[in-house]
């Protein structure tokens, strides 16, 4: 290898399999949801784990290569231009640098960052989604050691196959798909999805000031599945009732049947997104899971009853750290340990939401835009330790 190598202290998100993916607990019996599950990037958060790729910088050194000069510039050119957003220029600047050098590590490493990059903006558009695979395929043809990549290029291609022959209907902010031959979808059921949808839309705009969708950013997708199909794409148990992986996913059987709770799994799945828009991806399980069930009611008095009967699953056990229920519980595997998390996220923001005001929940969630996690947020509004406050409310 020509020149002189150095690692650019410039880190840059790397593309992962998955992300955080919001799970809707299902109920185990009667018309009311349990308390419901955080997090499955399926995209798994993203989120790969949603760790921090570096690019590779390259000086050059060989005075036999009369561009060495000229492609160290492009390479930290487009560095810069990832850095900023440019991802089209990242990818073209990077082009040239592995063309005339493609047996170069650090450019092929970069290429693979930038093409991935560029694919998961595209991903977010169904009809880019094909351009989005081709493009990941070829990151991980430059990169085959990033397993990342190609766990996510695994579940792009079982979600396309999954979603060959998706109807779609579209609102203002959401596109609805779904297996075009379920005629109970087909004929009025997505008119009536799609009023909770846009009901909760205004809802959830209200309550964060924030609109996200007039703000540019892509429609919420929504897919409806068969149950099995459902399991097979998420990975997730019987107990899930819904997930949100960046795109909300639902299994449904029986529109008619299933409708009243299908309302409170939607909301729940929204708010979720919002909470990605508004928060980021670091907001804790807890309080993404805890916030995404006490929204699943549009009333009051059935919040209230839903925080009672969290808390009374709570009696006589010992509670969760905030640390223990800082992640998702989608991984979880043991359903009365999944059921006592979801209930005391819940509970715990009913308590939070009680004594110190919803705004201030609001304000934990807009925090972590700004790198401040909640436990910092909440000292500086309130002078009190989150902790301290899990100990008065365990009393």
């Amino acid at each position: 290898m020509s020149g002189r190598e150095t690692i650019g202290l410039i880190l840059v998100v790397g593309v992962s399999a998955g992300g955080a993916a919001w799970v809707a607990h299902r109920a185990s019996g009667g018309d009311e949801p349990a308390p419901s599950p955080p997090p499955a990037s399926l995209e798994p958060s993203h989120p790969g784990g949603g760790g921090r790729v570096p690019l590779g910088g390259w000086e050059a050194g060989d005075p036999l290569d009369p561009m060495a000069a000229e492609r160290s510039e492009w390479n930290r050119e487009a560095i810069a231009a990832l850095e900023a957003g440019e991802l089209e220029r990242g990818v073209e600047l990077l082009e040239r640098c592995h063309a005339g050098a493609p047996d170069h590590a650090v450019f092929a490493a970069n290429l693979a960052e930038a093409l991935a990059r560029l694919a998961r903006r595209e991903h977010e558009e169904p009809e880019s989604r094909p351009r989005a695979v081709e493009r990941l395929a070829r990151a991980v043809g430059l990169a085959p050691g990033r397993d990342d990549l190609a766990r996510l290029l695994e579940r792009w291609r079982r979600e396309a196959e999954a979603e060959r022959g998706f109807w779609t209907d579209e609102s203002d902010h959401f596109l609805l798909r779904y297996d075009g031959e379920r005629g109970e979808l087909l004929n009025r059921g997505h008119y009536l999805l799609l009023n909770d949808l846009e009901a909760a839309y205004q809802d959830f705009g209200e309550l964060f000031g924030r609109f996200f969708v007039e703000q540019g950013r892509p429609k919420v997708e929504v897919l409806l599945y068969r149950r099995e199909e459902f399991s097979e794409l998420t990975g997730i148990g019987h107990w899930a009732g819904g997930v949100f992986d960046g795109k909300v996913r639902i299994p449904i059987e029986d529109l008619d049947r299933e409708r009243k709770a299908l309302t409170g799994v939607l909301r729940h799945e929204l708010l979720h997104a919002f909470v990605k828009e508004v928060g980021g991806r670091g907001v804790p399980g807890w309080l993404n899971e805890g916030l995404a069930q006490w929204v699943e009611a549009s009333f009051l008095d059935d919040r209230g009853a839903r925080v009672r009967r969290a808390r009374e699953k709570l009696v006589g056990a010992e509670l969760f750290t905030l640390t223990e229920l800082a992640g998702s519980l989608a991984s979880w595997r043991d359903e009365e340990r999944i059921a006592r998390a979801y209930a005391q996220s819940l509970a715990f923001v009913a308590y939070l939401e009680h004594h110190y005001g919803e705004r201030l929940v609001i304000e934990l969630v807009e925090g972590y835009s700004a790198d401040r996690d909640a436990a910092t947020t909440f000292l500086e509004r309130t002078g009190v330790g989150l902790d301290a406050v899990l100990d008065d409310f365990a009393d």
